[in-house]
């Protein structure tokens, strides 16, 4: 919804001859200065949707985009690359491989197909069949009028490395939440009452919202016999958030390390001389595949389309020994 849209209608002074928004009262509600809540519906549709975001398949969700967000800059494309270079990084990171074609309707374009025709080598195929929306499609000679870009050189596709650290990370993401509640009740209940049940929830949800209230049921007060009896839990609650904000933290660098990209550690977690060199190594073998199977397909691109492409490690991602890298992919 465009900002405009949802402002107060214009007022026309007279008097000075000019049109004026009451912008202060748009943005004043209740003495408190606010502007995102009107793009939201009203209060209850806010509590329903905190409640569902952080529960484990939206959490999935968001961790899965932003994952695939942060993997598909790794790499920067450059020179006369006829479309988007995210179109190319989109399919290696769900398929493993596209092809790179030039189409009799759209001109060159990458697309996802199926290669036919294997030659002595049950991995190495002689055609690629492609077919896109608008695109007429069809088959073409692999090293002739088309080039096949794969990710790594086993064709893996990223998105499953994704996914699973996604949902590593959605399970941290739930516990946190859980922890930070449980800040707040440290006990869990049992009842033989519905009632003093119903009521124990409705307090949960009070404590829930930040909300501090009298106690109006006794049954809340008293054991048995239609009270409560406590189970406290067995880990304090500061901790089990210090714990989840950790988990979080190593699986992202553990996420980033596979792809071969530098996630920095905290500060407390010091590395001595040898760990850091086999660190590096690693980081090493595993961006350097990636990024040596993009430039082989650019090389073939440049030679076959008469076109001026090139490939790097993009600046936004600290890379070990980037040079070293690069001059090894070349190699």
């Amino acid at each position: 919804m465009a900002l405009f849209s949802i402002l107060p209608k214009p007022k026309f002074d007279k008097r000075r001859r000019t049109i004026k928004f009451d912008v202060e009262h748009f943005f004043k509600k209740g003495g408190v200065y606010m502007f995102l809540s009107d793009f939201c519906d009203n209060l209850k549709n806010i509590k329903k949707e905190e409640k569902e975001e952080m529960k484990l398949p939206l959490s999935i969700s968001y961790w899965t985009d932003m994952l695939f967000e942060k993997a598909i800059r790794i790499f920067e494309w450059s020179g006369d690359l006829p479309f988007p270079q995210k179109e190319i990084e989109m399919r290696l990171l769900l398929y493993g491989y596209c092809g790179y074609v030039k189409d009799t309707a759209v001109g060159e374009m990458v697309s996802i197909g199926g290669m036919s025709t294997p030659t002595q080598y049950w991995d190495e195929f002689k055609n690629f069949t492609y077919a896109a929306a608008t695109a007429n499609g069809g088959t073409r000679k692999i090293g002739e009028d088309c080039v096949i870009i794969n990710n790594t050189a086993l064709r893996n596709p990223l998105y499953p490395m994704i996914k699973r650290y996604a949902n590593l990370l959605a399970h941290t993401d739930v516990s946190l939440k859980m922890s930070l509640v449980n800040l707040r009740v440290k006990n869990i209940i049992s009842t033989d009452s519905q009632t003093t049940a119903d009521s124990y929830r409705a307090m949960f949800d009070k404590f829930y919202n930040g909300d501090i209230d009298a106690i109006l049921d006794d049954g809340l007060l008293k054991k048995g016999n239609g009270g409560i009896d406590n189970l406290a839990l067995t880990s304090s609650g500061s901790l089990g958030v210090m714990d989840c904000i950790d988990a979080r933290n190593e699986l992202l660098r553990m996420f980033f390390n596979e792809i071969g990209v530098r996630y920095n550690r905290d500060k407390k977690e010091r590395m001595i001389e040898s760990e850091v060199e086999n660190d590096e190594q690693m980081l090493l073998l595993n961006i350097n595949d990636m990024l040596k199977q993009r430039k082989k397909a650019c090389n073939e691109i440049n030679k076959i389309f008469n076109r001026n492409i090139s490939v790097k490690l993009s600046p936004e991602f600290k890379i070990i020994e980037r040079k070293e890298v690069e001059d090894n992919a070349n190699n």
